[in-house]
């Protein structure tokens, strides 16, 4: 017997060192509580929040309480996890060398000619790497093939002799899938006739179909075969393939030999038992899967993972009920409480993605500074003279900078270890006027024959390189380069390469916003760099009005040129990349859905609270941030990704799939009819609703004015007018709303059904979600809804899902070749009886109605009645339509002047 008829299997866990389970403890007289997500469409995200209660009758679960086996573990933000094990099983690939499931070699496993093979996973992200199956084994030469992904292209590699390799990439990438699965299909003709050998590659929801070619065929001249090797059959990581196993679950693999032939592997995991470390398939000649390292059988379904703030003892007064009711809160509490303004774009740059770091000074120092502070763990740089401190604001990647001032900068370096790479940088902006002709800006010592290192200007707005021995003796010089630094933003780079006796020594300048800077180059034949020990910023303060910033040595070279993102403060990052980055940087896990590269392009990063970049990140792009079930971090899901879904839940009101009935609600709640969007720092949009039933018109020709204003920070002014749109779009919703729809998962419409209820377990925010068959007193079109959030309770028979919704209908937008575009404004010119399929339709506004026949049929509405177009005449207005009546079930007659529109107007997207 399984759920409801036994006990819901609920699993409780808190990482104590390790993950420890802690069901036994739960209080199952308490309901477990948990929430996620927006409430009733909220402006932002709420922290995600899960409620239990321990039993505490032995005192462990106190943390100061000595006796308590969890003593010292127990305490502030302790890490817990909920789960629910029930519903199909899935291999679960943790992403770790050697996680994954195999079947021996065998005849039938070894196929040489055409090859058919086929996937269906759900992956944490379908732009990183991940491995799908192979059988391939670099070892004795025993490679016959492998398919993989990465970056989102499908690759297939095969060996036609055991050792040489043969590899196909997808002419197209995976489209990401807004429920995270997809199957994968992949399919080899070894001898395609006269055109040679073809790759084809497919995608279908899952491994049953029905598959849809990715890309084109790839065609090679030339026949080819695989080699016939004694490899395993891998499925996930792929043990002789670099680059890392593959993060997320497989539901089913399959290998035919040929295309759309014998099945000679079958691996179907969702039937299996949870637990199990083998099992027969059912291909032809059945194969034994053996699950190895991290990779396990589980039908364990995450529904919260957390942090417990505070452990709050209670007992009654007899004490005999001691217990702890807890509340857990996903990383959103702390981010939230957290106002601390994260460093600038150049400043997190160099602390958090700079090879070999050894010295780093900001110089965004405030004013009544003594000395320049270090943001590493080594000595700050003295000062000699008055600097003027935080007096140049130029550069939007920074803080404001010290301008020199006729004053010496001097910082010692630290100890480090002497790789024969050596690095300074540092940002420079000399006004239009120039500097004084022949002053050295920037000087560094070093241990080797070489002692002393000079960056130099020359007159005309030129930088020079020379290097000195211990004596001030010259080694060279590289003379006047015309780098043209006059009234120019720079960061400049000494890149110097211990090259056996040489040194290759390098002078590069990059101007923010410029695809390539400027360099000149050379080497210093029988010559050493050594240690750097000191950095020196205008010896003996010969320089004034120049402005220096973001001092830094390291003992690796890398590519000035790769900086140009991070000079610009990120200025044109895509929003999903931003906030990708912001948490990488931050050591909080991320989960992404959707293309992050199909994001909205953002303006600069400016010094913020991290959850304030984040959210405003996510408000540009208008997304969804969240909190992922299956781990404790940070989820963004792209506003690209909430368009024209397949439904990710189907509920059926005539099975009784609901809880609780719905209830529609038609009120202002949302309107916004007049709307401005302003650019920080930048102009503004505004765009309004003039006509029609949600317009700024007194009612009852429109509902009056509603006005916003939102504030979004993306990369142009001239971005503004389609977010202004996009806005305006959604808040002129012309339906009714369902802030709430209600689940049983415990009734035999949804627990006896092993898909609807692996559909509820995955149901995600911004998933959609449809009511089929509604009842006859609301409009006859589905019920179609975005989940923006939902509270859930467990206990021992019970388990609902309370969804926080909102119309999904705004997200039905135009695809290019393939929605159509209707007349502006359309009427009937005759009345209608409820049987006539002739409508005379007059168009004042906009080009007429297409009368080619290639173009239906196609849906239009009427007065709420849905009728098919089936042919147009008449080259002028009114023109005649043939329409099949009453296709969603509405009877009616139709006066003239009812307005007529297509059933599904394209909808330009943002």
């Amino acid at each position: 017997m399984a759920f409801p008829e036994t006990v819901l299997p609920l699993v409780v866990e808190l990482n104590l060192g390790g993950w420890v389970d802690v069901s036994s403890h739960v209080y199952r007289r308490d309901m477990v509580n948990i929430s996620r997500g927006r409430a009733d469409e909220a402006a932002q995200v709420d922290r995600s929040t899960a409620t239990l209660t321990l039993n505490n009758r032995d005192g462990r679960y106190s943390p100061r309480n000595p006796v308590s086996p969890y003593y010292g573990l127990i305490g502030r933000n302790t890490p817990i996890r909920i789960a629910v094990e029930r519903g199909l099983t899935y291999l679960a690939l943790p992403g770790g060398d050697g996680d994954e499931a195999t079947c021996p070699d065998s005849v039938a496993t070894s196929v040489t000619g055409d090859i058919d093979i086929r996937i269906d996973v759900r992956l944490d992200d379908w732009r990183d790497i991940a491995d799908l199956a192979a059988k391939f084994k670099v070892t004795g030469n025993q490679r016959s093939w492998a398919f993989y992904m990465e970056g989102g292209v499908l690759t297939l590699v095969w060996s036609a002799n055991g050792t040489a390799t043969i590899t196909t990439t997808a002419t197209a990438l995976i489209p990401v899938p807004a429920s995270g699965r997809l199957a994968l299909r992949v399919t080899l003709d070894v001898n395609n006739g006269a055109a040679g050998n073809t790759v084809t590659f497919y995608t279908a929801p899952d491994i049953s179909g029905s598959w849809t070619q990715l890309g084109d065929p790839v065609v090679t001249a030339g026949t080819t075969s695989i080699f016939n090797s004694t490899a395993v059959t891998e499925v996930g990581d792929i043990t002789d393939l670099p680059g890392g196993g593959t993060i997320g679950r497989c539901y089913a693999f399959q290998l035919r030999n040929g295309i759309g032939g014998t099945v000679v592997a079958n691996p179907d995991f969702t039937i299996q038992t949870a637990g199990a470390s083998s099992f027969a398939d059912t291909a032809s000649s059945p194969n034994t899967w053996t699950i190895a390292g991290g990779a396990e059988i589980s039908n364990r379904h995450y529904r919260f993972h957390g942090e417990v703030s505070s452990w709050p003892p209670r007992w009654d007064l007899t004490g005999q009920d001691v217990y702890v009711p807890v509340e857990a809160s996903g990383v959103l509490r702390r981010l939230t409480q957290g106002s601390s303004i994260l460093g600038s774009a150049l400043y997190r740059g160099r602390i958090f993605d700079t090879a070999g770091l050894v010295a780093y000074w900001p110089f965004e120092d405030a004013e009544g500074s003594t000395s320049m502070a270090p943001a590493l763990n080594h000595g700050a740089m003295s000062i000699t003279g008055s600097p003027e401190f935080a007096s140049f604001d130029a550069f939007v990647a920074s803080h404001p900078i010290v301008t020199l001032n006729g004053a010496e900068l001097r910082g010692p370096v630290p100890q480090y270890t002497d790789t024969g790479l050596t690095q300074v940088r540092f940002l420079m902006a000399v006004p239009a006027g120039g500097a004084e002709d022949g002053q050295v800006v920037l000087m560094f010592y070093g241990t080797g024959t070489v002692r002393r290192w000079e960056v130099f200007y020359g007159t005309g707005g030129t930088l020079g390189l020379r290097a000195l021995d211990g004596v001030g003796g010259p080694l060279f010089t590289s003379g006047a380069i015309s780098f043209g630094v006059n009234g120019e933003l720079l960061l400049v780079s000494v890149e110097l390469t211990q090259n056996g006796a040489n040194i290759d020594w390098n002078l590069l300048t990059l101007e923010p916003g410029a695809a390539s800077g400027l360099s000149t180059s050379g080497t210093l034949a029988a010559n050493t760099v050594g240690r750097i020990g000191t950095i020196t910023v205008s010896p003996a303060g010969g320089i004034a009005s120049v402005a220096i910033g973001h001092v830094s040595l390291q003992n690796a070279v890398t590519t000035l040129f790769d900086l140009g993102p991070q000079l610009e403060a990120w200025a044109g990052e895509r929003a999903g990349r931003r906030v990708q980055r912001l948490c990488r940087e931050e050591g909080i896990a991320f989960r992404p859905i959707g293309d992050l590269d199909d994001s909205t392009r953002m303006g600069v990063q400016r010094p913020n609270p991290l959850i304030t970049l984040i959210r405003e990140a996510a408000a540009a792009d208008d997304g969804v941030l969240f909190e992922p079930r299956d781990m404790l971090g940070l989820g963004y899901r792209t506003r690209s990704s909430l368009y024209n879904q397949v439904p990710a839940l189907a509920l059926d009101y005539e099975a009784h799939e609901l809880a609780e009935a719905p209830s529609p609600v038609d009120d202002d709640q949302n309107v916004r009819n007049d709307v401005t969007v302003t650019r920080e720092g930048g102009s503004s949009a505004r765009t309004v609703l003039e006509t029609g039933a949600l317009s700024v018109l007194a009612p009852p020709s429109g509902v009056g004015r509603y006005d916003a204003e939102v504030t979004v920070n993306v990369e142009y002014d001239l971005d503004l007018f389609d977010q202004a749109g996009w806005r305006l779009h959604l808040g002129t919703v012309d339906e009714a709303r369902y802030p709430t729809i209600s689940i049983n998962l415990a009734h035999p419409s949804i627990a006896g059904d092993a898909t609807q209820t692996e559909d509820a377990h995955e149901l995600e925010m911004g998933d959609r979600l449809t009511i089929t068959n509604p009842p006859s007193w609301l409009p006859p079109e589905d019920i179609s809804q975005i989940a923006q959030g939902y509270t859930e309770e467990l206990g021992n028979y019970e388990h609902t899902l309370i969804i926080n919704c909102s119309p999904e209908s705004p997200y039905q937008v135009a695809v290019y070749d393939s929605d159509r575009y209707g007349p502006h404004s359309s009427t009937l010119a005759e009345d209608l009886t409820t049987t006539e399929t002739g409508a005379d339709v007059a168009t004042t506004v906009g080009p007429l109605w297409t009368t080619a026949a290639g173009e239906m049929p196609f849906d239009i509405m009427i007065g709420g009645e849905r009728m098919t177009v089936t042919a147009i005449s008449g080259a002028s207005s009114p023109q005649t339509m043939t329409v099949t009546r009453s296709v969603n079930g509405v009877v009616k007659t139709h006066a003239t002047g009812a307005a007529v529109r297509l059933f599904r107007p394209a909808i330009y997207a943002l």
